[in-house]
């Protein structure tokens, strides 16, 4: 969508940094605008410079004539970042879901199981040097198996999900040499592929 269509999305506050004085940067992946889509209001627009400030877990937009600005959280229903090597889709979970994390969530493999991450950069007292303040990543894991979303901390934990088929997956682990490491949310995509391919 072009010109006036976009103008659409211009429901949001203007953007300014508020965290000028911690080193680092409030940003998931990137502190460059990377190319995207959103979903906002049940429209679809495309081609978009954004940046996802998982700080404050907000959705900043950088129009071609206007100042930028943090999109209409309550608007926007999904999102889509491509910083170049793949493509990361989040959805809006609202401010309290009944389970699961609230706000932006980066839905990573959907089948009958479905694995969600929620990324967030908290803020280090004076972690740079003993001098400044520092902004650190961390993520949390979920499943949702049969509705029931889990909050994922073990590699026991997964495997505790499995509880009808752990025999299989413990052999397809072992047998594909694959490293689970909860650091790389992606690397448990195929364990859930694989074991919702014996369940279908």
């Amino acid at each position: 969508r072009t010109g006036g269509e976009k103008d659409a999305l211009l429901n949001g506050r203007i953007w300014w940094n508020r965290n000028s004085k911690v080193s680092g940067d409030p940003h998931f992946i990137s502190d460059s605008y990377l190319k995207g889509s959103v979903t906002f209001n049940g429209q679809s627009f495309d081609n978009l410079d954004l940046k996802y400030d998982i700080f404050s877990d907000e959705l900043v937009y950088r129009p071609e004539s206007h100042p930028v600005i943090f999109l209409n959280k309550e608007m926007v229903d999904s999102f889509e970042l491509n910083p170049g090597f793949r493509k990361y889709f989040f959805y809006n979970a609202g401010i309290n879901p009944r389970s699961g994390p609230a706000g932006y969530v980066n839905l990573l493999y959907s089948g009958p199981t479905t694995l969600l991450v929620k990324y967030v950069k908290k803020i280090q007292p004076l972690a740079d040097q003993g001098i400044y303040d520092l902004f650190l990543q961390v993520h949390r894991i979920f499943v949702m198996k049969d509705t029931v979303i889990t909050s994922i901390d073990s590699r026991k934990q997964l495997f505790g999900l499995f509880e009808d088929r752990k025999k299989d997956v413990r052999e397809y682990v072992k047998n594909h040499h694959l490293r689970l490491t909860l650091k790389e949310p992606g690397s448990l995509v195929p364990v859930l592929e694989f074991y919702d391919s014996l369940t279908r």
